[in-house]
């Protein structure tokens, strides 16, 4: 489990490198190299989990009701952009269990505004009632 987390604290520390200074990612490779000279048979394991890493935190996946145009898709896109920022990769899926609306997720951000949601806050709250 020791070398495990040696691994991943590793790869830790050459995302927050690269994700600071992008134009050093080769530089950066180069010191890991370095550091790492006495534990070659980890070297491999940090650079997949790096690429794990990476993958999660650059991606944002947008869950809708229904299909949409691509021209709706590029304007929900650009607002999304808004939000969580440039550099995320958004993958779009239909999630059948939505009635309208979306949910957004990434690492960080869960953003619930789907009709689903929303009944179901009303539920939880005790708003079941028949009128």
């Amino acid at each position: 489990m020791r070398k495990e987390r040696e691994i991943f604290l590793w790869a830790m520390a050459l995302y927050n490198a690269v994700i600071e200074n992008p134009s050093k990612a080769e530089e950066i490779l180069a010191n890991l190299k370095k550091a790492l000279d006495n534990k070659k048979e980890i070297i491999g394991a940090v650079i997949k989990k790096f690429i794990s890493i990476y993958s999660r935190e650059q991606k944002a996946e947008l869950l809708l009701a229904r299909e949409m145009s691509e021209t709706d898709k590029t304007n929900i896109k650009e607002k999304i952009k808004k939000i969580i920022g440039d550099n995320k990769e958004i993958l779009y899926n239909v999630d059948s269990s939505l009635l309208a609306g979306f949910r957004l997720k990434t690492k960080d951000v869960l953003i619930k505004a789907s009709l689903k949601d929303i009944l179901m806050k009303l539920k939880k709250y005790g708003y079941n009632r028949a009128i």
